[in-house]
């Protein structure tokens, strides 16, 4: 009897079944053994066997755990991660269904994978804490069960939850937190579509699986957050690399067009050297919308798709992006401390989110162009003001003409060459027009001019004054900003001071004739000028005062209008009613005015021909005025 125990041993040591285990009590009570010793060694060996099922069990899920553990640690993605703690949820329990829920920023749970079901019912819920058995779980931290969940009064219920569980039938249900130090980031749910109640041993696994889960899910957050920063990171090195390449280059091009600038380089080779830093056509405007440099047979409305220089010089940027022939084009204003000075336009097409490296570079060559620019009106304003002390000393009588040719060849002025003299009118308001376009007028010429007295004065070589009209009206069109007086020039210092006196009479009788904004000679303007001439005038003042005389007097003495009324009382045919309305007065007041005149003209005012006589001496009294 001895080697009883040794045989139970033998079957458990050979991992023998509870069969084998009962084929050996039968045996035994057949070979007449003791029955009680019999059953009480079977039933040790039954205890034994079971014991070591357990553990094995036990082992072999430790296993699975390990095992899951390190293919979660593999996993990147967080939704990996989710996905493959449910399946292995789902797995371990051999449950219906598992699902996971994490906390959101605002507190609250919400359904991130589901494992197992149906449809898509439980997929997205949301759980306020403490409502349903995972909401409980998230507050209080400890795993949660219930045979029945849909008719288990324990916990809070939400119709929207409760149907969502009806549609998948659920049943048992247990719910574990994830964990991760003392936060609870999720609760992990496995459910069955029957009643079932869950043994310790199955929380104590699933908890095992929610605490690699918790750790899992962590660390692919904080791999996608690191990898997130990471792209971040490679973007804003990219986009330094690019703004700092696009700086090194506007460096470049600045330092390049600064050497042009020092040697003295013309408009044509700054822009030339933008051109070639920008890879592509441009076009540079003035002031005036005119092509001035680079494509200059581009009209200014198609280059920049009918934009108009008044709307660039108003932007409040510096740069604009505008629709152009071939699709969106960039326009860089050139500015001064005296404001718009006109804009330059890459024709190469530009698109919105790729204009850093070309738009600093057109701001670059703006700005070298603004440069060059006022350079330029700085040497021309000096030239200017020197022209000016020349023009001064010419037409001054005081100079003599030996000081005057000495000057004028220090300055490379031949007066001898002289052919037309133009007076412009500076306007009272902007003389920059006026003085623009007599610049132009001289550069197109080969002529020079200067401010004198209040007016502009061009003088031109080898260009009669129908020449010279031709050009005014190819600069600036039929209207032009101010009246101009031409006068031709035999040349010499006599002859410019002549032509010059001619000229600004001229202009002076364009002015009282309310001719505004045309340009004329002398010798167009009949007999106002012989009778506006130096000779003329004093008998045009004896014409007047011997006619209308008397009248003037009055109103100078007195503070009276009749030269007014008079002059309007005639211009509509003498008319009573006409003129009282038109002068605003009563006409019982335009009689009494009348009755005036009368007595100072005399009675015979009104009786051809004196009403001509006194009508032309009025009009000849108003232009005398404006002369």
């Amino acid at each position: 009897m001895t080697d009883r125990p040794c045989e139970w041993l033998a079957l458990l040591d050979d991992h023998r079944s509870l069969d084998a285990l009962d084929a050996l009590r039968r045996r035994r009570l057949a070979d007449g053994s003791a029955p009680e010793t019999v059953h009480s060694d079977a039933d040790r060996a039954q205890r034994i066997h079971r014991q070591l099922v357990d553990r094995k069990r036990h082992g072999d899920e430790l296993t699975v755990l390990n095992d899951l553990a390190r293919r979660l640690t593999a996993l990147r993605d967080p939704r990996e991660v989710l996905d493959e703690v449910a399946a292995q949820a789902r797995r371990l329990l051999a449950v219906d269904i598992a699902y996971l829920m994490l906390v959101q920023a605002d507190g609250r749970l919400r359904t991130e994978v589901v494992s197992g079901t149906f449809g898509t019912a439980l997929q997205g819920i949301v759980l306020d804490r403490g409502i349903c058995l995972a909401g409980e779980v998230l507050c209080t931290g400890r795993p949660l069960m219930s045979d029945d969940y849909l008719g288990d009064p324990a916990f809070s219920h939400v119709e929207a939850i409760d149907d969502a569980a009806a549609s998948e039938h659920l049943g048992g249900l247990l719910a574990v937190p994830l964990l991760l130090g003392d936060d609870t980031i999720g609760v992990l749910c496995a459910a069955a579509r029957e009643r079932r109640r869950f043994v310790h041993r199955e929380v104590e696994l699933l908890s095992g699986l929610a605490s690699h889960a918790a750790v899992a899910i962590a660390n692919a957050r904080l791999f996608a957050q690191n990898s997130r920063t990471l792209a971040e990171l490679e973007q804003a090195n990219a986009t330094l690399r690019r703004t700092a390449e696009a700086r090194q280059q506007a460096n470049d091009l600045r330092d390049r067009l600064t050497t042009l600038l020092i040697r003295g380089s013309g408009l044509t080779d700054l822009v030339e050297e933008l051109r070639r830093s920008l890879g592509g056509a441009l076009v540079v405007y003035d002031a005036d919308d005119t092509p001035i440099a680079g494509d200059r047979d581009l009209p200014f409305e198609e280059a920049t798709g009918g934009g108009s220089g008044a709307d660039i010089a108003a932007s409040p940027t510096e740069q604009l992006i505008l629709r152009g022939p071939r699709g969106p084009v960039l326009v860089a204003k050139i500015s001064l401390a005296s404001g718009y000075e006109g804009c330059v336009v890459a024709l190469r097409s530009v698109e919105d989110e790729a204009t850093e490296e070309p738009g600093g570079l057109l701001a670059v060559g703006a700005t070298a162009l603004a440069l060059y620019i006022a350079s330029q009106r700085s040497v021309a304003e000096a030239e200017l003001r020197s022209r000016g002390e020349l023009v001064s000393a010419l037409l001054s009588a005081d100079t003599e003409e030996h000081v005057i040719r000495r000057r004028a060849g220090a300055a490379g002025i031949k007066l001898d060459r002289v052919a037309t003299v133009a007076v412009f009118e500076r306007a009272d308001r902007d003389a920059a027009p006026v003085l623009r376009l007599a610049d132009r007028l001289c550069s197109r010429l080969d002529g020079w001019c200067a401010e004198h007295a209040g007016d502009v004065v061009a003088f031109l070589p080898e260009a009669p004054p129908e020449a010279v009209r031709e050009t005014l009206t190819d600069l600036s069109g039929s209207a032009l900003p101010a009246s101009v007086g031409l006068e031709a020039c035999d040349g010499g210092v006599r002859g410019v001071r002549r032509a010059y006196e001619t000229a600004r009479q001229t202009v002076l009788m364009l002015r009282a004739l309310e001719r505004h904004g045309t340009c004329a000679l002398s010798a167009e303007l009949g007999p106002y000028r012989l009778l506006f001439s130096t000779s003329g005038q004093g008998d045009i003042r004896t014409f007047v005062d011997s006619t209308i005389g008397p009248l003037l007097e009055h109103d100078r003495r007195h503070g009276t209008d009749l030269v007014a009324t008079l002059t309007r009382f005639l211009a509509i045919g003498q008319n009573h009613t006409r003129a009282a309305a038109d002068l605003h007065i009563h006409p019982n007041t335009l009689y009494r005015r009348l009755v005036r005149i009368t007595a100072l003209l005399g009675v015979d005012w009104r009786t051809p021909p004196r009403p001509l006589e006194v009508q032309i001496a009025l009009d000849l009294h108003g232009l005398l005025r404006k002369v």
